[in-house]
């Protein structure tokens, strides 16, 4: 199962018969999903149940043990406007932390190829830290560093943002901003996948969120 698009012509995400095994456990089998614009899932299960393998699965860093994953009805691994499209954060934030909040930010941005003191000023604006601007990473507090880090999601050409639990560590205001981003997003005809602890029907989310138990 993996359609070549979503209903309005928007490239969509699916996965067919997948199955990951590490070491002699099988963590999931014959696993099926699609994905299309707007909407976000949400991978429910307990430690342990294989939802870090699966999101690493589903942006390309890992292969499945059998089945695959497909942008626009191709499979990623040779599919260069998946990569193009795509952004992945895990737990690790990937900051430098020698470099200021705007020089970290600064450095994704000409890795993608995109490089402009405004956006960067507006992207730190937009995650309510452009008062760190010139603050190195290394002097963040936690929090911030995750702001800084979901700052890299918000250049134009993500279409999906794949997170592994993005509000892990952070307070309610830290939260209730996150979530505003990602629901800014599918609005925008975004499509996100994420993990969390805890139930997101009671979020921002819920109109657009569907869940998968592994």
């Amino acid at each position: 199962m993996h359609p070549d698009d979503s209903p309005n012509g928007t490239p969509s995400l699916s996965a067919s018969e997948l199955s990951c095994i590490r070491g002699e456990r099988v963590l999931f089998s014959n696993l099926q999903l699609v994905l299309n614009e707007g909407q976000c899932l949400h991978l429910v299960g307990a430690n342990g149940s294989g939802k870090t393998s699966l999101l690493k699965i589903l942006c390309g860093i890992n292969r499945p043990e059998r089945g695959g994953v497909y942008w626009g009805g191709k499979p990623i691994e040779s599919n260069a406007e998946f990569f193009r499209c795509s952004a992945y954060i895990g737990h690790a934030d990937g900051l430098k932390n020698e470099l200021t909040a705007a020089e970290n930010l600064h450095f994704y941005h000409q890795l993608e190829g995109c490089v402009s003191e405004d956006m960067v000023d507006q992207h730190l604006a937009d995650m309510e830290i452009l008062q760190c601007a010139d603050l190195t990473a290394s002097n963040l507090s936690f929090g911030q560093r995750r702001r800084l880090a979901f700052a890299r999601l918000l250049l134009p050409r993500f279409k999906l943002w794949i997170l592994d639990e993005p509000f892990t560590g952070i307070d309610r205001q830290g939260r209730q901003l996150i979530e505003e981003i990602c629901l800014r997003h599918l609005n925008n005809h975004g499509m996100i996948v994420l993990t969390n602890h805890q139930s997101l029907l009671q979020s921002r989310l819920a109109a657009n969120l569907r869940e998968l138990s592994l």
